[in-house]
């Protein structure tokens, strides 16, 4: 089991793809950190309005998680495409060429399985965190880190873990990136729920973007808050600007659990390699 995890980890963190898509979530961030931050950073106090309680620039506010524009709002979006661009279609790849075969000549359908799994859960959850995490980082290099005002952030007293936030910004923060690096790891296992029904690899890379827009677009008819928040672009969105729910992200966790290991792993353990 262990050398096959480490197999299957090589080759994601050693594929093309793979750095494809953390350069793309990183262009993103940087020009964000460019147009709004260095401007901020050159001259904080020029971003106060008068008359208002505001405090000048700081990386709680400026940050591309916090700050206003369409940075953040276009990296939310292309969330569901980014984790499954590293490594989510070699499961459908392996069995189209044939490698499937080599590996189970020498280790245990099982192994594979599982060592898939982890590959693509972890290089999911690292496509969508790390760009994230850089900016924060470059934000706070260059902005001070001011205490929280009440009404500087889209975060309300109401949202999810915001007494964390006002109270102690960057421990929301990393408690947030560990909840958004499971959540895109969930994610990007999708992909491999769907590879042995589908004949075609863009329909493999494609599928989870496609079912996050049709969950955006259906969720506001949805009963209740709790499933309305399970539209992805709120849950990935670690500014709430509409309120988070727990209960939201225990949904989500355990539903693509359930088909992570109703679908994916035991129709893969129990099936024969054609």
């Amino acid at each position: 089991m262990k050398s096959m995890i480490n197999i299957e980890l090589e080759r994601a963190f050693r594929s093309t793809s793979f750095w494809i898509a953390i350069l793309i979530g990183i262009i993103i961030t940087a020009l964000q950190f460019i147009q709004q931050v260095i401007p901020a950073a050159m001259n904080p106090i020029y971003w106060m309005k008068s008359n208002t309680l505001q405090v000048p620039a700081n990386a709680f506010r400026d940050s591309i998680i916090m700050g206003d524009g369409w940075y953040y709002q276009l990296y939310i979006r292309l969330v569901p495409i980014l984790v499954t661009i590293p490594y989510a279609i070699t499961y459908y790849t392996d069995y189209k060429k044939g490698i499937v075969r080599n590996y189970y000549s020498r280790t245990n359908k099982k192994n594979y399985i599982v060592a898939k799994f982890l590959a693509v859960f972890v290089t999911g959850g690292t496509v969508a965190v790390l760009p994230l995490v850089i900016n924060l980082l470059a934000t706070s290099a260059v902005l001070p880190s001011f205490a929280i005002i009440n009404g500087e952030m889209t975060c309300n007293g109401n949202g999810m873990w915001s007494y964390i936030l006002y109270s102690h910004p960057y421990i929301y923060y990393v408690m947030y990136f560990i909840l958004q690096f499971i959540c895109a790891g969930l994610l990007a296992s999708i992909s491999l729920v769907i590879s042995r029904y589908v004949n075609n690899v863009f329909i493999v890379l494609l599928f989870p973007s496609v079912l996050c827009e049709f969950i955006n677009a259906i969720a506001q008819w949805f009963p209740t808050k709790i499933l309305k928040d399970l539209a992805p672009w709120r849950l990935f969105r670690i500014d709430q600007l509409a309120v988070n729910y727990w209960q939201s992200y225990i949904i989500f966790i355990l539903v693509i659990l359930f088909l992570d290991i109703t679908i994916y792993m035991w129709r893969g353990v129990k099936d024969d390699v054609l």
